[in-house]
């Protein structure tokens, strides 16, 4: 959509780089996103009286390093579509797989061991384990799960941004 609006000949006319377009795409996300899933946590607790037995610097980090990966995942559907109906799809297909195969829906102790790399591909496998364990069963920030969601954003983060500059430099030589 940017691409045909005329925003992305903004950028390439603008002294800007591939990688300061994305980063200003990820701060603005994350701070909407962060305001949405403070809401989100304010409605759950207060309204459907949701507990978070653990630290809140715990959920906070868990959901930050969430949406940072996700975002990930979000632009890189986008820079690899062609058009808005296949970035939906792409979009849809991601949805149905992190519902069932991410925990959300069947426990991933009852999936076989291909499947399972599947699930542990997904970031929300990731986000539904840390938040669970933050919220319901009051432990710390799990090291070895927040590394991986960690892991999977930075590797998606650096892919975005050079599917980006290659986007940029190509349609605009």
């Amino acid at each position: 959509r940017e691409t045909r609006s005329g925003i992305m000949e903004l950028f390439r006319v603008s002294p800007i780089t591939a990688f300061e377009t994305l980063v200003g795409k990820y701060l603005s996300y994350l701070f909407f996103g962060s305001v949405l899933a403070g809401v989100i946590t304010a409605l759950a607790v207060w309204l459907l009286k949701v507990p978070i037995l653990g630290r809140l610097q715990d959920y906070v980090l868990a959901v930050v390093v969430l949406l940072f990966a996700s975002l990930g995942v979000g632009f890189l559907i986008s820079l690899i579509s062609e058009t808005d109906t296949q970035a939906v799809q792409y979009s849809m297909l991601l949805l149905l797989a992190s519902i069932f195969f991410s925990g959300f829906f069947l426990d991933l102790r009852m999936m076989k061991e291909p499947i399972t790399y599947i699930a542990w591909s997904l970031p929300a496998t990731y986000g539904i384990r840390m938040l669970q364990d933050i919220m319901l069963r009051g432990t710390s920030l799990p090291p070895l799960i927040f590394l991986g969601i960690a892991a999977i954003g930075i590797v998606l983060f650096l892919v975005d941004w050079l599917l980006l500059r290659k986007k940029m430099e190509s349609q605009y030589a």
